[in-house]
């Protein structure tokens, strides 16, 4: 196994060791099993610091975080992120990419929010980020971090392909550097994470006329 999937597998490991450990605490929170869910955090915590390399990431500090985080029962249940993120082309087949705070460049992406449907959330996202109006259209896949390649935090990402409706480019002071449409062969750089499957979608769905929404297979 190459070092890099070997990573990708531990850091899978250990979302799913620390996510049963916070679920076993909201359904069992005393008692001999407790103790046991924080044995299997402190373990994951341990393992996590280790991956990571990093001097202020301190194990028993997360696993005290881990352990804070502990909801109660059906509220306490840990699952996946969800975030979501949107694909828009203006009417000369660019692509609407904003560079992050970090610095790199992305399609405008965020998390989901409590109370607002998946499209409510990426219209609101376009709008916050660049000042644009859109409509989600079509859903084109359902992207999941860990099978894309990322170590971080487990989320499934709702990529949605956009109509430009209206609006003018607007910056977010917190969240975006810089926006601008360009095309698919010449977006700037650099580019934010590992995969670039989301690529290849866009392409499809835009130039090619694809409908069938995209799931990472088992």
């Amino acid at each position: 196994m190459a070092a890099d999937d070997l990573l990708l597998e531990l850091a899978r490991f250990v979302e799913r060791v620390a996510a049963i450990g916070r679920t076993g605490l909201a359904f069992q929170p005393e008692g001999y099993d407790a103790e046991r869910y924080e044995s299997l955090l402190r373990e994951a915590a341990w393992i996590r610091a280790a991956l990571e390399a990093n001097a202020a990431l301190d194990a028993a500090a997360l696993a005290a975080r881990w352990r804070a985080e502990v909801g109660a029962g059906y509220d306490g249940y840990v699952t996946a992120g969800a975030g979501c993120g949107a694909i828009v082309f203006n009417e000369r087949d660019e692509l609407l990419m904003i560079q992050r705070p970090g610095g790199r460049w992305w399609y405008p992406t965020g998390f989901c929010d409590v109370g607002e449907s998946p499209a409510e959330n990426v219209a609101r996202e376009v709008r916050e980020e660049t000042g644009l109006i859109v409509t989600p259209t079509r859903l084109i896949g359902v992207i999941d971090s860990l099978k894309a390649g990322s170590p971080s935090r487990h989320i499934y990402s709702l990529l949605f392909y956009c109509r430009r409706d209206g609006g003018a480019l607007k910056l977010h002071p917190l969240e975006t550097l810089d926006a601008g449409f360009f095309p698919l062969e010449r977006l700037p750089g650099p580019l934010h994470g590992h995969d670039r499957k989301w690529l290849r979608l866009a392409r499809e769905f835009h130039f090619e006329g694809r409908v069938a929404t995209y799931f990472d297979p088992l």
